[in-house]
């Protein structure tokens, strides 16, 4: 099991994307703009279209201001054929539910044979069968991560409006059985616990379940509107809301007394990542949902000719404090004190 486990771990490295990563280092060191090499590790959302409404959550608002849709698998190809020889690391999702994209086991499929690691976060908020278990399991995912928020049906519908509380921890201990049906030491099954205000009481009640189930249980700080918090000061956050966030200050994303975020550090990822919605608008990070900040589109140009075109290269000069000719999401992002690393 143990062989098994380091085996996978160990066949997504290669001397090429080792060479692409310590390249990385040194121009992120120095604070290059015009980057040659490629990110170590990519978003890809595979749709942003999501079965709940979860209230903090611009596809959970319905927020209109991005174009709704599942990522095409011709496009996922293209971007792998593209820089898959340099990618450790895809995450197969961001704005949405992945496992409502019919062709998500496909394209797993394609980025496991490509010796590329693959995460998916899912609500698991709907009965599942028990042939998509053995596909999630045999897909040779690294990480499933599952959000959900209470051990209660209380606690849990709070938050994940129009959830299906039972489903989610049936779900839980399906993929866990298939896990050791198939005898799959490498996938890891990772319970995601946001701590809100209605829900702190409750995190030693889901240590307790986590390990009953046999999954991982990772305690994380919640987010105000996710849509909205790069382009907002901290101070407006905390008073649209308030009622989320968590007493436990150790919880708690911000410092209530200087009304900012605790999360005050240079941005590096501009130089190590990117993200790539399903429509195959190009952004700086995972905190930026409409597409009409995009740095270019993958559909229209290659994806290198953006990774170095004027919006990054504006991007990553505004992050280090050199003079730049435009003004990007990052800038806004600064401007705002949301810059975290």
């Amino acid at each position: 099991m143990i062989f098994q486990r380091l085996n996978k771990r160990l066949r997504i490295f290669s001397a090429r994307k080792i060479y692409n990563l310590l390249m990385g280092r040194v121009q992120s060191v120095f604070g290059s703009a015009h980057l040659y090499y490629y990110p170590t590790k990519i978003t890809i959302e595979s749709g942003n279209i999501c079965n709940l409404r979860c209230p903090l959550c611009p596809t959970g608002q319905r927020d209109a201001s991005a174009k709704k849709g599942f990522l095409a698998y011709s496009d996922f190809k293209k971007v792998i054929d593209e820089i898959g020889k340099y990618l450790f690391v895809i995450r197969l999702y961001n704005w949405g539910e992945p496992l409502l994209n019919k062709e998500l086991i496909r394209m797993v499929a394609y980025a496991d044979k490509k010796k590329i690691a693959v995460k998916i976060s899912t609500n698991l908020s709907f009965p599942i069968s028990n042939e998509l278990a053995e596909s999630l399991i045999n897909g040779n995912l690294q990480k499933i991560y599952i959000s959900c928020n209470g051990v209660s049906r209380a606690s849990y519908l709070t938050y994940h409006i129009d959830g299906d509380f039972d489903s989610v921890f049936a779900n839980m201990r399906l993929l866990v059985e298939k896990k050791r049906e198939l005898n799959n030491a490498y996938t890891e099954i990772v319970w995601l616990f946001h701590v809100f205000k209605h829900n702190e009481h409750e995190i030693e009640a889901a240590k307790v379940m986590a390990k009953e189930i046999g999954v991982r249980l990772i305690i994380n700080k919640m987010r105000t509107d996710m849509g909205k918090e790069i382009f907002e000061t901290a101070e407006k956050s905390i008073e649209r809301d308030s009622q989320w966030l968590p007493s436990n200050p150790d919880f708690n994303i911000f410092d209530m007394e200087e009304k900012q975020s605790k999360r005050r550090n240079r941005c590096g990822l501009l130089w190590s990542e990117t993200v790539i919605n399903w429509d195959g608008s190009v952004l700086p990070c995972c905190s930026v949902y409409s597409e009409a900040h995009s740095f270019g589109n993958i559909k229209e140009n290659s994806f290198i000719e953006i990774w170095n075109n004027k919006k990054y290269q504006s991007a990553r000069k505004e992050v280090i404090g050199r003079k730049n000719g435009g003004k990007t999401v990052c800038h806004i992002c600064k401007v705002n004190g949301y810059l975290y690393s």
